[in-house]
């Protein structure tokens, strides 16, 4: 077999190849040639100048970027290298060819190609087809592995070396220039596919390079958490000789320190990739290399920096196996045995996160961590633990910060921890954690992983005691602080509590939540420009923009509440269809406080309950809804009344027989969107709800008659990246200036009662629009608007007096109870005369006959209505009204005779003959009353008219 026959065979059919020269006290000699011919000319000349000729097994791809891994490109073969003679594996070439022929026999292994390097013997097994280094490299370390097991003493640093170079046949190895060897083909073996070169070597996706690349599609690539953590640590050279000296290290860094003088250069080089990572590696490269003969500094360096990473504890055991036996370090690399936390220093750490819904809020982390427990400087927390022997190091029990801010004496759930897990793609999450809960492990589990962090086994029980020890720091050093279960005014009025700040008149501290509020907490918060919010809120100053000007300063009006006799009131903004901006008023109030899209609007699909408890934690920041339309109309009357009443239900204990007591109270209001009249839809189910009505506000939102559809969406989008800047300086402003305040609400109040000749039973309007235009003028004199009050204030006047026109002709209409329900039971009536016939003295026949029950008896000759005393007070119950005050009216006109017994239907020819308690009325007095129409009406009740349907 020629040189150039047999470097066809190993060498890739393209690219540029490599043949290098070696002679002791001269420098090497390396060429990149295009041509496997060029490569063989070239060492016969080296040949001749009495070089050692080696050519490189891969083909490069940039002739002048020289014999790199990073400029390699293709390989054909696979190889060993058994080195033999004094002092090697194996002592005679023969013992080498024996071990290889046992090797090759047991695997079953194709025929190779052998290669007499003068010494020892070179392996081929050539391929068929040129093969990326990528994927090459994997099946090489599958190679090396089954080397190792099977007890063939290859060079572990040859196997899977992209980059190595083997002698060139038919030149001559001059490592004792007196007696040169040549290096002969012995043996030539057909090429192998790729697949019986991957069934051959046991090939597994499981087997890695330690070092240089891994084909892309087994390529991980670090993830930016784990990438920081490794960031968190130093190692010191020292630290892990002094283990290894003392028996407690890595026996391979002992070997190399030890053994220096006559240690191999594959161990020597992974030592150096060792102390090359540490804090201290000038020292270590001397430690590890002063006392070879052929030590040199800057080459000692200069190796150490080409290594690409720490050489790992599999690697050392495939390079020198019979060291690591019975290594009991389950540590992965050598280095870990010299890792040092870096910590932070020590003081409070401010960072600025954005959470989960947008908002860009700073986290104080605390300056220390309960002992032995540590931050990185990076993230995550780590403790600070002693083996038997008393050697410290660190372990990672979370990869991120995890941290308690405070512990917290809860209304609710007791004693409970506050805390505070940074994730690196979700942002910060702040979560409750009951003392009770930590001392459960499936609790503490469910809660933990609730919140993004999975830890099982050994993992979860480090962090609960971790989570314990920071239980017990803060028991030790600070008072638990009182958790607050709602939002808004403190009883002292020394403070306003707005998500987890306190506002106090010179500052803004932290509040802690309870389980009621932390969920809530995400709505409140600053983000973006002031100036820019303020610019938007801007629109609402300019013509007929009136009814959303004044819900906007009803946002901050609101919180004056509290200091007026009303405890709750429903502002409605009604239109019929979209596009009249009713949803954006509602974002315009919720950017006063935080994230106008992040879960202040209430749902219909909530129940009752869930809504009553969302007004309860408010307490005296606006409660919004939207779209109220999809509500029931019994839902709408229920929440109006509700709300105005200031406090929650009672209820019953669940384990014992006995009342609990509610003592949520709130001084806040309802500000809804609608397609439809809430007070007309009220009044379907009511028949008097003047109280109820009383306690509505309706305005009607018109469309903008400057309107631009795009024009509007732009400007009023830079709402939802500008928002949270207002709330703070007007509750501080009131907080410094509380009793002028209220006396200014007062005064307002007085001028909108004067101007709309108000009645005392009108309260509940003229405190609102005073609530309302008094805010408005405040925040536009601390600069936080530019919208004129005047306008507004003018607007709401004649809105309130033309509301109680509508209500009093409402009220006026629906207040004839009687008449309401002839109307609808006009079908029951029987009209039929009293007295007999005076000529054959016999009872007169009926008038008209009712259709199925008979509600009521109509006698025209006598002029007397007599209604059963049962369905009308049925009536009563149905439409939620008074029967005293139902009779009223007809009292006072003189119209209602009493209650007496009367046989309903007497005359008739199913005359039961029954006497029922019924109402007596005499109809000359009835307003309503029309016998003509009575008599002449269709079935459908004629001209009888329910004010009720057809307001």
């Amino acid at each position: 077999m020629t040189t150039t026959i047999f470097l066809s065979s190993v060498l890739p059919t393209t690219g540029n190849y490599c043949v290098v020269g070696l002679k002791k006290d001269a420098a090497p000699r390396q060429r990149l040639t295009q041509t496997i011919e060029e490569l063989q000319v070239r060492a016969e000349k080296l040949l001749e100048e009495g070089y050692d000729a080696y050519f490189a097994l891969a083909s490069y791809e940039d002739s002048t970027a020289g014999r790199t891994v990073a400029n390699a490109v293709n390989l054909k073969s696979f190889f060993l290298d058994l080195d033999c003679g004094a002092g090697k594996p194996y002592a005679t070439q023969e013992d080498a060819l024996d071990a290889l022929k046992s090797f090759i026999e047991e695997l079953k292994l194709p025929k190779p190609t052998l290669i007499s390097s003068g010494r020892g013997i070179h392996v081929y097994w050539a391929l068929e087809q040129d093969l990326p280094k990528v994927q090459w490299k994997p099946i090489a370390e599958s190679l090396k592995s089954l080397c190792v097991k099977h007890g063939l003493h290859a060079d572990p640093a040859v196997t899977a070396d992209i980059a190595r170079i083997l002698r060139v046949p038919g030149t001559s190895n001059f490592k004792d220039p007196e007696n040169p060897l040549a290096v002969t083909v012995l043996m030539q073996g057909a090429p192998v596919s790729l697949e019986q070169a991957k069934k051959a070597f046991n090939f597994s996706d499981d087997v890695f390079a330690e070092m240089g690349e891994v084909p892309a599609h087994l390529k991980r690539e670090l993830d930016p958490t784990t990438k920081l953590l490794m960031d968190n640590h130093q190692y010191k050279f020292k630290t892990i000789l002094k283990l290894s000296l003392e028996g407690n290290g890595c026996a391979q860094i002992l070997n190399a320190y030890e053994n220096q003088e006559s240690l191999e250069e594959p161990l020597w080089r992974a030592a150096l990739s060792i102390a090359a990572r540490c804090t201290d590696s000038e020292k270590a490269f001397s430690a590890l290399s002063s006392r070879h003969p052929d030590y040199d500094p800057r080459t000692t360096q200069a190796k150490a920096a080409s290594t690409k990473g720490p050489y790992t504890c599999e690697t050392y055991k495939n390079l020198n196996p019979s060291v690591c036996e019975g290594c009991p370090q389950k540590i992965g690399t050598p280095l870990r045995l010299g890792a040092e936390l870096i910590e932070p220093p020590k003081e409070v750490q401010v960072v600025k996160e954005e959470t989960e819904n947008g908002t860009v809020r700073e986290f104080v982390i605390p300056e220390e961590f309960p002992f032995p427990y540590a931050r990185g400087t990076n993230g995550g927390v780590y403790i600070h633990i002693k083996d038997e022997d008393g050697n410290k190091t660190v372990e990672l029990i979370c990869k991120y910060y995890f941290y308690a801010v405070s512990h917290i004496d809860d209304p609710d759930m007791g004693h409970t921890l506050l805390l505070r897990l940074h994730l690196p793609q979700d942002g910060v999450k702040e979560f409750l954690m009951p003392y009770r809960d930590l001392m459960a492990k499936d609790r503490f589990r469910d809660i933990i992983s609730a919140h993004g962090l999975i830890a099982l086994g050994k993992d979860q029980d480090r962090l609960m005691n971790y989570i314990a020890r920071w239980a017990e720091q803060l028991q030790s050093s600070t008072k638990s602080e009182k958790a607050r279960k709602q939002f808004g005014w403190l009883d002292d009025d020394s403070g306003f509590i707005l998500g987890d700040k306190e506002v106090t008149a010179d500052d803004v501290k932290y509040s802690p939540p309870t389980g009621t509020t932390l969920p809530l907490v995400p709505m409140f918060g600053q983000k973006g420009d002031f100036h820019v919010w303020k610019d938007v809120i801007n629109a609402y100053g300019r013509e007929a923009m009136e009814a959303r000007a004044f819900a906007f300063f009803m946002g901050f009006g609101n919180m004056l509440l509290k200091y007026t006799p009303l405890e709750g009131y429903m502002l409605s903004l009604m239109s019929q269809g979209s596009g009249t901006g009713k949803t954006t008023v509602l974002h315009t109030i919720a950017s006063i406080f935080g994230n106008p899209k992040e879960g202040w609007m209430m749902l219909a699909k909530d129940t009752h309950n869930q809504k009553i408890q969302r007004v309860g934690t408010m307490r005296n920041i606006p409660v919004l809804f939207d779209e109220m339309t999809q509500l029931t109309v019994e839902g709408k009357s229920d929440l109006v009344y509700d709300i105005t009443q200031g406090r929650g239900k009672n209820r019953m204990k669940s384990s014992e027989n006995a009342e609990r007591i509610n003592h949520t109270k709130w001084a806040t209001g309802l500000i809804a969107t609608t397609n439809r009249s809430v007070r007309d839809d009220i009044l379907s189910i009511k028949a008097m709800p003047e109280g109820e009505l009383m306690r509505i506000m309706e305005l009607r939102v018109l469309k903008d008659p400057n309107d631009n559809p795009a024009w509007s969406r732009a400007h009023f989008d830079r709402l939802y990246k500008n928002y949270g800047h207002a709330s703070t300086p007007f509750i501080q402003y009131v907080l410094n200036h509380l009793p002028e305040v209220i006396a200014f609400v007062e005064k307002v109040q007085q001028k909108i009662e004067q101007a709309a000749d108000m009645k005392v039973n009108e309260r509940y309007w003229s405190i609102q629009a005073a609530l309302a235009i008094s805010a408005g003028i405040i925040t536009r004199k601390l600069g936080l608007h530019d919208i004129d009050h005047r306008p507004v204030m003018q607007y709401i006047i004649k809105h309130i007096i033309s509301s109680r026109k509508q209500n009093q002709q409402l009220m006026e209409e629906g207040s004839d109870f009687l008449g309401n329900l002839l109307q609808r039971r006009f079908n029951e009536i029987l009209v039929i005369n009293g007295t007999k016939d005076s000529r054959t003295g016999l009872e007169t026949g009926p008038i008209k006959e009712p259709r199925g029950a008979l509600t009521a008896r109509y006698e025209p000759d006598s002029k007397l209505l007599f209604v059963s005393s049962k369905e009308y007070r049925a009536e009563c119950a149905k439409w939620k009204v008074n029967f005293e005050e139902s009779l009223e009216r007809y009292k006072k006109s003189g119209a209602f005779i009493g209650m007496k017994r009367k046989r309903m239907s007497a005359g008739t020819t199913i005359d039961a003959n029954v006497n029922i308690h019924a109402l007596w009325f005499d109809v000359r007095k009835l307003e309503f009353f029309s016998e003509e129409e009575l008599l002449n009406a269709d079935s459908d009740g004629g001209n009888f008219s329910d004010p009720v349907e057809e307001s």
